[in-house]
Order: structure tokens, then sequence, then C-alpha cells
């Protein structure tokens, strides 16, 4: 039976975030979300809202390399998903997020309590 809390963490890459400065500033980022962890059981899932050129600066490769990194170093993350943007997103589109990431977590919750405790492919 899983004992800890599934939780989603929305971040959105500044504008003036590089990316050579785009590794630095998810590692930072990436390991606060880590800090709020409070039990090994933990779940947590972490949707990054960066803009494409960031992306497509550092290339499909080297963003792979960074996430890998990331999650490899934080054991309650379990992964990070990315949202490459042409702008940067409103406060209102922000809470849109979150509440699609809070619907995906309650699906997900149903589906492990159904399979009693175990987290099984959807």
């Amino acid at each position: 039976m899983i004992q800890g809390q599934f939780r989603s963490s929305i971040l959105q890459v500044p504008a003036e975030i590089t990316p050579l400065k785009f590794r630095g500033y998810l590692r930072k980022e990436i390991e606060a979300v880590q800090a709020t962890a409070q039990h090994e059981e933990d779940i947590i899932i972490v949707r990054v809202f960066v803009l494409e050129k960031v992306l497509f600066g550092l290339g499909p490769k080297k963003v792979d390399t960074i996430l890998q990194g990331a999650v490899g170093k934080c054991p309650n993350i379990q992964r990070i998903e990315l949202e490459a943007l042409t702008r940067p997103l409103t406060a209102e589109e922000m809470q849109e997020a979150a509440a699609e990431a809070q619907e995906m977590l309650q699906a997900l919750g149903e589906r492990v309590m159904a399979s009693g405790g175990k987290l099984v492919a959807g």
C-alpha cells in the first residue's frame, strides 16, 4: 500500500533565463520542490513551462540529459513534464495549469486506490 502523497508542482521558467542558465535554474528549483517532500513515499510530478527559445537553444538531447539528471538526484520526483511556450503564461493560465494538474492527480489517486494501492499503467 502506498503511504505517501501524490503532489504536483508547477514551475514557469522566467523569460530572462537563457539556454546557458537553464540547467542551474532548473536544478535549484527541482531541489526546492524535492525539499518539500515530507515522506520517502511521496510522489511528486513537476510540470515546467519554458519558452521555446530556451529549448531550441539547447536541443532535444541536452534537454533530455538535464531532465534525467534532475529526476535522478531527487528520489520523490517521479517525472518532469516539459511544456514549451511561445510566451510566458499569465496568472490565470498558471491557475488553469494547476487545476489541470490537480485533476490528473485525482484521477491517478483513484486509479491507485482501485488497484488496491498499487500503481498500475492506465
